[in-house]
């Protein structure tokens, strides 16, 4: 291929990249290391305060005020301030003064990465086995219902995380399917959304329902690739089907365990509406969730520096699945 035909089909995805991705993520971490404010300076203001009998006094004031530019606008000063803004937001003094688990709770940041931490590595081996246990039924059906159980299944897929967020919320309001069902049976009155353990079970809930429908049509995709001939000579060898799930398949697939578990530790870690719509910061709560409300409330540096620990926890995460598949590609 040419140089200048592979550049065409290339700078358009490039220079997306650079302007979506690359600009963006260099502006957040120049605010996680910077700090601005308004250059004041003090000056003195001169007022005659009036007394009895028509006399008046001179009183002397220092005020700050804001220095303006030639265009009357107050100069805006940066300054560099290292990693005080990151160690801010993790708290790090807090932490070290922390004497149990109780104290380290209560700080914003290592609450929010707890429940994070907890949605990722929960989620991750739900989406995995039930994806791939529905990829091999649905492998197995007949060519005719195939297509519409597929189309079926990719739907929690297919909706917007926040309809799909909403779409648990309402089943397990306390007046609502779930609930009523449970005390038309007898079970008595259950609220969902009224304990900490609950509410963090249904977000988990939401996460599978929501990832295992990519997990299920990358992996039934992978079980169209298996090699016919090494399961017919598993069968001649005597091998059970799971000693052929697990001795043919399952390692023919294994590329494609690791490319779900790369994109599902990325998105989870990234968990966001659930925790938006379900209103449960004070049970659940996540670091883009803390990001975010830090940024609502006009703290933009503290925001950044969340931003930027947030990538810092994906690129820990993911280091370990990229080392052991470069060590892998590499033998």
């Amino acid at each position: 291929m040419k140089l200048k035909t592979f550049l065409s089909f290339v700078a358009p995805s490039v220079i997306a990249m650079l302007a979506l991705i690359a600009v963006p993520l260099v502006g957040v971490v120049y605010l996680a290391f910077h700090n601005s404010y308004v250059k004041t300076q003090v000056v003195e203001i001169t007022t005659e305060v009036p007394l009895f009998g028509g006399k008046t006094r001179k009183q002397v004031r220092q005020v700050p005020q804001p220095v303006l530019d030639e265009d009357g606008r107050p100069v805006q000063v940066s300054e560099y301030v290292g990693t005080a803004n990151l160690s801010a937001a993790a708290d790090i003094e807090r932490l070290a003064a922390a004497k149990s688990y109780r104290e380290v709770m209560n700080i914003d940041f290592w609450r929010a990465l707890e429940f994070t931490l907890l949605y990722t590595f929960v989620t991750l081996p739900l989406i995995l086995v039930i994806g791939f246990g529905v990829a091999s039924a649905v492998d197995g059906l007949i060519r005719q219902l195939r297509g519409p159980v597929i189309f079926a299944t990719l739907l929690p897929f297919i909706i917007t995380p926040v309809v799909g967020s909403l779409s648990i919320y309402w089943l397990f309001l306390d007046n609502a399917i779930v609930a009523s069902a449970i005390q038309a049976l007898g079970f008595g009155k259950v609220y969902f959304l009224q304990d900490g353990w609950t509410i963090r079970s249904l977000i988990i809930f939401y996460g599978v329902w929501h990832a295992t429908p990519f997990a299920f049509i990358v992996l039934y995709a992978g079980l169209q690739s298996v090699p016919q001939d090494a399961i017919e000579a598993a069968v001649i060898d005597g091998a059970s089907r799971w000693e052929r799930v697990r001795y043919v398949v399952i390692p023919h697939l294994m590329p494609l365990f690791v490319l779900i578990t790369l994109i599902h530790m990325m998105d989870a870690y990234r968990v966001f509406e659930p925790v938006l719509v379900f209103g449960s910061n004070l049970y659940a709560n996540s670091l883009q969730y803390l990001t975010y409300y830090v940024l609502f409330e006009k703290n933009i540096h503290k925001a950044a520096a969340y931003a930027v620990l947030t990538v810092v926890g994906i690129t820990v995460l993911l280091i370990p699945v990229l080392a052991r598949t470069w060590r892998e590609q590499r033998a």
